[in-house]
């Protein structure tokens, strides 16, 4: 099992010095052609902030299904009335 392990992460360390390779000659064929290299813009809160729109977008949903749920639910009583979520 070992060996077979041993053989697999010698064979993808030596397909991404491979990979690794094959990049770096491209960006050097592209300076030495004088074209400018661009690295892309990251932005590590991007995620964070879609993650938290549609948690937002959830609860907002949430409260009005509620709503239309009392609504449908109404028969001049409190009976069958949720409490609509806060946030």
């Amino acid at each position: 099992m070992q060996i077979l392990l041993m053989t697999l992460l010698i064979l993808v360390v030596g397909a991404l010095c491979i990979a690794c390779f094959f990049v770096g000659a491209k960006v050097g064929q592209t300076v030495v052609q004088g074209e400018k290299i661009e690295l892309p813009e990251v932005d590590p809160m991007k995620p964070i902030r879609e993650l938290q729109e549609r948690k937002a977008e959830q609860r907002e949903r949430e409260r009005y299904e509620a709503i239309l749920r009392n609504v449908d639910n109404y028969d001049g009583t409190d009976h069958g009335q949720e409490d609509i979520p806060r946030g």
